[in-house]
Order: C-alpha cells, then sequence, then structure tokens
C-alpha cells in the first residue's frame, strides 16, 4: 500500500469511527455473534487445519471481520488462553497456538466500522488496572464498541503458568472477579482517581487516559449458580453451553429465580452453536460427521467428558448443531427461539473463510421476515 493509499484508507476509517458508544435495548429479538477462529483447529482434527485459512495470518482475520459485519452479526466474541493442551494437541495444532483476545482486537477494530468485539481476559491471572487500561484503550479506538469477556479461570494447567500450586477454589475466583470488576468500573468512571481499599485490591491514585467510550458492555460465559449470581450483578449477557435442549430451560429458570432474589432482570441468555450451511440438502450434516468421524483418538481421549457427548452410536448429537441449507439452519434457529426462549446464538464456524461468514446473510434475512430478529443498523447497532 502506498502512502497516499494509505492516508486514503486511515481518513476513511477515522471518519467511519463514531465516538458513539453502543446503546443497550431490550426488544426481544435474537442476537447473533461469532465464536472468533482463534487457533488452527478448535477441535482435534487435522481436517481442519488443511480446509481452513492460517489463524496466524493477520489479513485472514481482517478478511473475515469484514464478512462478518456485511453479513449482520451484532458481535465478535474473541476467546483467549493460555496452556497447551498437551504435546499431541500441540502436533495437530489444536488450540496451539492461539491469538490473543485483546492483540488481536486491534486489527479487526480497525478492520470494521459498527459490530461489537469482546476481548476474554481471567480476573484470576491480572491486576484490575491491567484490564481497566487494556480496556480503556479498546474502547477508545473502538468508538465505544468493546466489551469484555469476563473469566474465571477453571483450568490449573493455567493457574501454574501463573505460579499458582493449585487453582485457587471456586468462591475465591468470583469473590476476586467481583471486587476487580466494581474497581475497574471506580477506574473507568472517575479519571480523577480512585482510593478502593477492599479485601482483596488496594488502588489509591489516577489511572491515565484515555477512559472509556460510554460503559463497556460486559458479558460471562459462567455454568454455576455463583457464576449466575455474578453474571446478574454485572453483565449485560451471559453466554451459555448446553449439551440438549433442556439445558437452555434449566439456565433460563434458574438466571429467572436468582434475578428476582436480586430484584434485577436476568441478563439475555447467548448459546454457543455450531453452524455449517451448504446448498445442497444433506451436505452440511455429512460433512460435520466427517468431521467428528476424523478426530485424532489420543487427543480425543485427553479431553475432558464435554467432549464425549458430541458422537454417540456414531451419529452427531451434541446440542446445538445448525446444519443445512439457508432455509432449514434458518427454520431451526427460529423453532428454537420459539420453543426455548433463548436470546441469541454465539455461533462457532468450523470452517471460517469469509464465504462461510456471508452465508448467514440469508439466513438472518429470513429470520428477519419470521419477526425474531432485526439488522443491527435498524436498531441503532445496539447490543
Amino acid at each position: 500500500m502506498n502512502n497516499r493509499n494509505f492516508d486514503n484508507w486511515i481518513d476513511e476509517w477515522s471518519a467511519a469511527r463514531p465516538a458513539i458508544p453502543k446503546p443497550r435495548l431490550r426488544d426481544g429479538k435474537m442476537r447473533f455473534g461469532i465464536f472468533w477462529p482463534y487457533s488452527q483447529t478448535a477441535l482435534p482434527t487435522k481436517l481442519l487445519i488443511e480446509r481452513n485459512p492460517d489463524v496466524m495470518d493477520v489479513a485472514n482475520h481482517i478478511r473475515l471481520a469484514r464478512a462478518v459485519e456485511q453479513a449482520g452479526f451484532d458481535a465478535i466474541l474473541l476467546p483467549d488462553g493460555y496452556a497447551a493442551q498437551s504435546y499431541e494437541a500441540s502436533d495437530i495444532m489444536f488450540l496451539d497456538p492461539s491469538t490473543s483476545g485483546v492483540i488481536w482486537a486491534v486489527p479487526i477494530i480497525m478492520a470494521t466500522k459498527r459490530i461489537g468485539i469482546f476481548s476474554t481476559l481471567h480476573t484470576t491471572y491480572f491486576h484490575p488496572l491491567h484490564i481497566a487500561r487494556f480496556g480503556a484503550h479498546l474502547s477508545h479506538l473502538s468508538g465505544g464498541r468493546w466489551g469484555w469477556n469476563i473469566v474465571a479461570g477453571h483450568r490449573l494447567s493455567e493457574a501454574s503458568l501463573f505460579g499458582y500450586e493449585e487453582l485457587p477454589d471456586h468462591e475465591h475466583r468470583y469473590a476476586r472477579a467481583e471486587e476487580m470488576v466494581r474497581l475497574i468500573r471506580k477506574l473507568w468512571e472517575n479519571p480523577l482517581g480512585v482510593d478502593h481499599q477492599g479485601d482483596l485490591f488496594r488502588v489509591r491514585g489516577r489511572m491515565r487516559g484515555p477512559f472509556p467510550v460510554g460503559n463497556p458492555a460486559l458479558v460471562s460465559a459462567a455454568s454455576s449458580g455463583r457464576g449466575h449470581d455474578f453474571a446478574i450483578a454485572h453483565c449485560d449477557y451471559l453466554f451459555g453451553q448446553v449439551s440438549q435442549e433442556s439445558g437452555i430451560s434449566e439456565i433460563i429458570s434458574d438466571m429467572a429465580a436468582r434475578a428476582k432474589a436480586a430484584d434485577k432482570p436476568p441478563p439475555p441468555l447467548l448459546i454457543t452453536a455450531v453452524v455449517l450451511i451448504r446448498d445442497e440438502p444433506g451436505l452440511a450434516r455429512q460433512h460435520i460427521e466427517e468431521l467428528y468421524a476424523s478426530f485424532d483418538p489420543v487427543v480425543f481421549d485427553q479431553l475432558s467428558g464435554s467432549r464425549g457427548r458430541i458422537t454417540q452410536g456414531g451419529k452427531v448429537t451434541d446440542f446445538p448443531i445448525l446444519a443445512g441449507t439457508t432455509d432449514e439452519v434458518a427454520e431451526q434457529i427460529i423453532d428454537l427461539h420459539r420453543r426455548t426462549g433463548v436470546s441469541g446464538l454465539v455461533l462457532r464456524m468450523p470452517y471460517w473463510a469469509p464465504e462461510e461468514a456471508l452465508r448467514l446473510a440469508p439466513v438472518f434475512a429470513k429470520l428477519q421476515k419470521a419477526g425474531v430478529w432485526s439488522p443491527p443498523e435498524a436498531r441503532d447497532y445496539c447490543w
């Protein structure tokens, strides 16, 4: 890119970056995020290594980000982790190497204009000031589109990298997360300085600017009762992962009861789902089953029981997997929403070339026609 083209691109990006925080709107319509591809393969199979773009090439992320925004997604969720699964997993590039939820947010922010971007940051492993500074800068760069995916941490392999002999107990991790969120909000909201004397942190003084544009959206993927209480107290959305439809109603019921006790509205629930769309009937399901049948047996055996639900009798049974033609996937989403009341989906695309994301645009159009979704631009790009 020559200097003139670069200057033109910078001017265009700056002009298209309104410094307006994304508003909150509870309109009963579905929201859709993408679980960002952060490693060469998120499944223990070499097929995805061979068939997907190079995950460590930033140009591939820029192309995908533009396609995702064009298709009509509301948000990008940037996962993150620190420890390799195993030597065998790393040999097939399963979750290793992977991108950073903070560093890789920057080119994605600069490649897009209005889509929301959530970075994953673990409260157990960072000081509050680190997260406050990361978030303030990413909010500033994005013009108010950045949000924080709050993770308390639950893997000993990660904790040991940070010097822990054992993983801090569940209650301590959430007590730390609670105090961190309150302190980080103080740092964001008080440019003249804070004087925080808490149970776990002592922070006094003024943090350097910039400060966030508006109030960054907070989300959590908590699954325990304690985690649900945390999400009700602090989060704009709860991400959930379930293995069967009843899991959705269980989460919604638990959140409703806890929110009522706290005299607060529960955050909307977004469920993670695999999606694959093909033009020919039956082909998408065939491709999904091919992927799961190709799992590396050694790495698969190393994984937790959650992976054990994926196949049963040679058939894919994990829930929900949205596979089919455009019409079929749209009907599956509409049916799921109307049966369960789920507020939206965070979609995992096993194949993540830009054209795969663009396949969702006609699905969204059908959801709009059915009255369960409206385009982001029609609702001021709200969260």
